[in-house]
């Protein structure tokens, strides 16, 4: 065999072995809607998993900076103990019902000014600014006030806290 068929071989086979390379490539890698859903669903579920895993506290083990999910007269709720103080100074009754939390005094006034009413920026440990939505002398009082919120508000962001009001123990 001469050097010039040697070579259209080698070429023709490499051409061949391109081919068949990308159809696998293109018949393996498209995207379905099924690829996408399954996709979807293991995001999700791992979000859900991670989520329940920073909410629920692991026997023994209790986390003192997040809220903490209680389930008081049936209804699971998030609940935190903060030493917590009003944005000018003033006196706040022992349970809040906090809808929003952030780092800038800023956000939270804003989101306090979107709501009206008694709603209000109240600082909390660290770098924490709460929006409290309303407050109560007594545990009964705010959980009224809670399942009124979450009655007159059903699409509302909670943004900071877990996709729920939290209740603040204001020491």
């Amino acid at each position: 065999m001469d050097m010039k068929k040697k070579t259209e071989i080698i070429k023709s086979v490499a051409v061949s072995v391109t081919l068949l390379f990308g159809v696998w490539l293109m018949s393996g890698c498209k995207p379905t809607e099924q690829g996408y859903r399954a996709a979807y669903d293991a995001a999700r579920q791992k979000r859900e998993a991670a989520a329940a895993e920073m909410m629920i506290p692991v026997s023994g083990l209790l986390s003192d900076d997040g809220p903490q999910r209680r389930i008081i007269d049936g209804d699971t709720l998030f609940v935190t103990k903060e030493r917590v103080r009003g944005a000018d100074g003033e006196n706040l009754p022992r349970w809040l019902l906090a809808v929003g939390v952030y780092r800038m005094d800023t956000n939270a006034r804003a989101q306090a000014a979107s709501l009206r009413g008694a709603a209000m920026a109240v600082r909390g440990e660290g770098d924490r600014w709460y929006c409290v939505a309303d407050t109560a002398s007594g545990l009964d009082g705010i959980m009224a006030a809670r399942k009124c919120f979450m009655a007159s508000h059903p699409d509302f962001p909670y943004i900071g806290l877990p996709a729920s009001p939290v209740i603040v123990n204001a020491m």
